[in-house]
């Protein structure tokens, strides 16, 4: 039988709790009603990479469908954090841009993490956190990898900079 203190079931715990405590943080930070830091963060990195992407571009980097993408634009933008305009080239594409309340967003976007990553590792040593990186970076190894993270630009994946 599956006991709860088997890593597999750690590790959906430490998701969980994880999850929640990132709400907390955004929530506190004003940003409770973010639905879609993922995609906010994929569209600032091509933004940094000097790229406008469409919403298939997006579809294709976070692995989701059109109509997903879609959902969720309709509430990012209705709140502000983005802004479409039909492209230049093909009027039938969209292209999608951050406004600056979504890039404020990313910024505090990553303030939560920090966040909740200090209040995960508190009272571990330095020596401690480079072991646990170091255990899970195994772990993702022996499972096969990872592929590159879903905010990297399709035709970009594995450079550095992902």
């Amino acid at each position: 039988m599956y006991q709860n203190n088997e890593p597999s079931a750690l590790f959906h715990g430490l998701h969980h709790a994880h999850k929640r405590r990132v709400a907390e943080e955004q929530a506190a930070r004003g940003i409770g009603d973010l639905g879609a830091p993922m995609l906010l963060l994929s569209l600032f990195a091509a933004e940094a990479a000097g790229e406008q992407w469409s919403q298939r571009d997006v579809a294709r980097t976070l692995r989701v469908s059109p109509a997903t993408v879609a959902v969720s634009l309709k509430t990012l933008e209705r709140d502000s954090y983005v802004e479409r305009s039909a492209d230049v080239r093909d009027a039938r594409r969209n292209l999608i841009a951050l406004t600056d309340k979504g890039r404020r967003a990313v910024e505090l976007c990553g303030e939560s993490f920090q966040a909740v990553d200090q209040r995960m590792l508190v009272g571990f040593s330095p020596e401690e956190k480079a072991q646990l990186t170091g255990f899970l970076t195994r772990m993702i190894d022996n499972l096969g990898g990872v592929e590159p993270p879903p905010f990297c630009p399709p035709e970009k994946e594995g450079e550095d900079r992902c």
